[in-house]
Formats: C-alpha cells, sequence, structure tokens
C-alpha cells in the first residue's frame, strides 16, 4: 500500500513516445532506456510512469491498438531489467489497455504496485467495472485527474473543453465531490488517489489561480471523508516557462521556479503528496534546501 510510504513520494516519469512535449524522444533511445531503468533498479522508493502515448494538444490520437505495440516493444526490450518489488504507474486514458500492461508486468516481475494514471477524468462505466475488479486488490491505485473532457476518445482535445469564465477552486472542488461519490457507492475510495492536473484542461491563469487555492480545495475533499494521496506534476514546459520574463534563460529559470513551488506545497499541510516530475531527484532536492 501506498501508506506504507513516507508522506512524500517521487513519481518518475518516462514517456516511451516519439512526440513526448517534454522529453522529445530521449527514451526511445534503446541505450538510454537500459542506462536510466538500470541505475533505477535499486530505487524501490520511485515510482516509474510510463506512457505510450503524448496527450498534448498539438498531437494527433493514436488507436488502442498502436499504444499497445508501443508497449510491446518497450516490454521486449526491457526484458534484462529487474524491476519487480516497485510501484509502476501506466499514464494511459483506455482501462483495456492498462490492465493489458499490467497483466505484462505481472507475468515477469514479482511484488509489484500499479498505479492507473488516467488523466481523462472519465468516470464511465469501463471504469466503474475495472474498479469494482481490484475493489480487493491492495496492490492497485486508480489516480482520478480533474478535467471537463465528455469522453476519452477526446481527450487529446481537452483544451477545447476549457470554461475559461469558471471559479476554478470552485470547479475542482465539485469535479473530486462528484467522482468521491460514485467511488463511494462502488466501495472503492480507499484506493483512489486525486490529481488536480495543473497545466493540463486549463487556462494558464487557472492554474496559477489553482495552484495558489490548492490548500483550500485539499481542506474541502477532506471533509468528504477522502483520505488518500494527492498527486502534484507541474509542467516546466506549457505552463512555468510562460511565466519567465522574455529574453530569460527559460531552461534554468523554469527550473529554478519549479524548484520554488515544490517548496511551497511541501510547506502546505496537504497529507500525503506524490510529485509526478521528470526530474527524479527534483523532490529530493527540494528538502534538502528547505532544511538545509
Amino acid at each position: 500500500m501506498l501508506q506504507d510510504f513516507h508522506k512524500l513520494i517521487t513519481m518518475g516519469v518516462m514517456n516511451i513516445t516519439p512526440n513526448s512535449f517534454s522529453d522529445p524522444n530521449k527514451f526511445l533511445n534503446r541505450d538510454h532506456l537500459l542506462n536510466t531503468l538500470k541505475n533505477l533498479e535499486d530505487r524501490s522508493d520511485l515510482i516509474l510512469d510510463f506512457g505510450f502515448e503524448s496527450t498534448a494538444p498539438m498531437n494527433e490520437a493514436i488507436s488502442a491498438l498502436e499504444e499497445k505495440k508501443r508497449f510491446d516493444v518497450f516490454f521486449d526490450e526491457i526484458k534484462d531489467i529487474n524491476l519487480s518489488n516497485r510501484w509502476i504507474s501506466f499514464d494511459t486514458y483506455r482501462p483495456e489497455n492498462f490492465s493489458y500492461f499490467e497483466r505484462q508486468f505481472m507475468s515477469r516481475y514479482k511484488n509489484m504496485g500499479f498505479i492507473f494514471n488516467d488523466v481523462s477524468g472519465v468516470v464511465d462505466d469501463n471504469l466503474i467495472n475495472l474498479l469494482k475488479d481490484k475493489k480487493r486488490q491492495k496492490n492497485f491505485y486508480y489516480l482520478y485527474s480533474s478535467t471537463h473532457i465528455p469522453s476519452r476518445e477526446f481527450v487529446l482535445k481537452h483544451m477545447d473543453y476549457v470554461k475559461m469564465d469558471e471559479d476554478i477552486q470552485d470547479s475542482t472542488i465539485k469535479k473530486f465531490s462528484d467522482a468521491i461519490e460514485i467511488f463511494q457507492s462502488s466501495d472503492c475510495l480507499d484506493q483512489i488517489i486525486l490529481d488536480p492536473c495543473f497545466g493540463f484542461s486549463k487556462s494558464y491563469e487557472q492554474n496559477w489561480q489553482l495552484l495558489n487555492k490548492i490548500e483550500n480545495v485539499v481542506n474541502e475533499i477532506k471533509k468528504q471523508n477522502f483520505k488518500g494521496a494527492w498527486l502534484v506534476g507541474i509542467s516546466k514546459k506549457s505552463f512555468l516557462r510562460k511565466s519567465l520574463q522574455v529574453g530569460k534563460n527559460t531552461f534554468e529559470d523554469a527550473e529554478i521556479l519549479h524548484l520554488q513551488l515544490i517548496k511551497q506545497i511541501l510547506l502546505k499541510n496537504l497529507g500525503q503528496i506524490i510529485f509526478r516530475t521528470h526530474d527524479f531527484n527534483i523532490v529530493h532536492n527540494a528538502l534538502k534546501e528547505l532544511n538545509a
């Protein structure tokens, strides 16, 4: 169970895609992929988050079959890497593909925990059926994201459904509240992680509003008997770099701003936090600076 971790957990992102917005193509290089995973074999404290389709809005959606094919190539390439005894997250919005990825990993590795990292925020019959099947599986969590996407096939069109004039604090609380009611009625609330989805399916201004009000959101949702973890992931390219002054070293300054925001969140009393990041040591560095 995630409760066995410390209060802060790092989720390291590895995009196995040809068009990732954040780490373009680097994990398609077989040597880089294998060297990275080899160096992380002993890092059982790090959740690895694998994604096989980029959901950046400038990309075209791929089929469920193509997503599986990308996974199969990846899974064959890592056959000599030991990923047993750790948590794995699969970043997909298709319940059937999550189940396929999970089965493949369970056939090779032992003592695994799995997270269905579903960026869609869509609660449909396919999802509820999957959650009911797994409600007694202690090594499974579902990561629910706050978006306004109407159905799964529109995930890559997520910016088309942003409501520019809404109060993002109130709408996020309502979105989580409605989902919690369904999860409670399905008897699976204790296997849910909540993601405010910074940098995704929100305007630039709404992202900042939500960052500044996240403590209010968390406290309201806690009143609804939610005792689970929260995921925090802040986009450095599509969100933070837009915040920087023109002419600055945007990569370096985005890293500094990212670290500052993480430290601010660490100082809040939000409960158990999972930081989703492309920099696997970012939480460690933030804690080190706070304790200095």
